[in-house]
């Protein structure tokens, strides 16, 4: 089993639509994947579930009995009550693509990780069971249902939570927008992961054999970026304005985020090119499958059959995506 996210300091980048039509075309390609909403925004789970069904989650959440997220599942942790409880996933559109839902309480979690990020350093047993509560229970619930893939949805920044989720991870990509913040943000990407990397090696270094093997390795490998929200022309071309944003990001992604984590460990950076490849502007059908809850190859019958072509460009799109992610992983 492996573990990915998507992981941008900047918001807009488009890292929960990634996070939907990737996971859905590795599940076309016969992989189960385990969505795990970590972002106290909780825009994974509204993109699936509706309105109401999201409001009982939340409304219950923080009950002892009753909860069912993965708030629910970490709280007994995090309030020292006990080990993670057992919650229910979601099924998608896709049957082996489930999701373990998110909530709005998982900012309590996230005010509790900086004492445990620093209990850690002093291999103290309860630093540790914070600090990997939410690695605990989705290790539960990747075994249960005998998920090949974890995707994390994460939120746009550089705070504890993400901390703690990315240093779980096997694997990180970077989405990147064609504009100035987006370029500026690799920097903090870089610079944070490999910090987190940094100091989460001395606390593993530090903990003994017992710890070890309850605690991630903290090494998380960068696959690439997606250049997302290309308006692309006739065959692979893409227009001149954002043919010069790619001759920006390219560098900056080798400078800022390949070079700092390859610094700390050559094993650290991607197999091949840095890049992994671009996602069109889609238009409408982004947030036409947002509304219906499904990716956007799943949207025929659903919208004007005129879109059917633009579609199915979608559909193969992230097809090839999920094809070169699987291949950088070693799955």
């Amino acid at each position: 089993m492996k573990k990915l996210t998507l992981f941008n300091h900047k918001g807009g980048v488009g890292k929960t639509t990634l996070t939907v039509n990737i996971a859905d075309a590795l599940g076309a390609m016969g992989h189960t994947v385990l969505l795990v909403d970590a972002d106290p925004q909780c825009n994974l789970t509204s993109y699936y579930l509706g309105e109401k069904e999201i409001d009982e989650l939340l409304g219950e959440s923080d009950d002892d009995e009753e909860g069912d997220t993965m708030w629910s599942a970490i709280k007994p942790v995090v309030r020292g009550r006990g080990d993670t409880k057992k919650v229910t996933v979601y099924e998608t559109n896709r049957e082996n693509v489930l999701l373990a839902p998110g909530d709005v309480l998982l900012a309590d979690y996230e005010e509790e990780l900086p004492d445990a990020w620093t209990r850690c350093f002093a291999r103290n047993p309860r630093g540790y069971d914070v600090f990997c509560a939410m690695r605990s229970a989705v290790d539960k619930l990747a075994s249960e249902y005998d998920a090949d893939i974890v995707m994390y949805d994460v939120g746009p920044n550089v705070g504890p939570l993400n901390r703690s989720v990315l240093l779980d991870c096997d694997h990180f990509i970077t989405p990147v927008t064609a504009d100035l913040f987006s370029l500026r943000a690799l920097s903090t990407v870089g610079r944070s992961v490999g910090k987190w990397i940094t100091d989460w090696k001395t606390i593993y270094g530090l903990a003994d054999e017992v710890a070890k093997t309850q605690i991630p390795d903290g090494r998380p490998h960068y696959l690439g970026y997606i250049a997302s929200a290309f308006k692309v022309n006739v065959g692979t071309r893409k227009t001149n304005p954002h043919a010069q944003w790619e001759g920006k990001i390219a560098p900056r992604v080798k400078s800022r985020v390949v070079d700092v984590l390859e610094a700390i460990d050559s094993d650290l950076g991607p197999t091949g090119s840095n890049k992994i490849g671009d996602v069109k502007h889609f238009q409408s059908l982004a947030p036409s499958a947002q509304a219906e809850g499904v990716p956007i190859g799943s949207l025929r019958g659903k919208v004007n059959p005129g879109y059917n072509a633009t579609i199915k460009q979608a559909e193969q799109t992230f097809e090839r995506l999920a094809q070169d992610i699987v291949s950088r992983m070693g799955i």
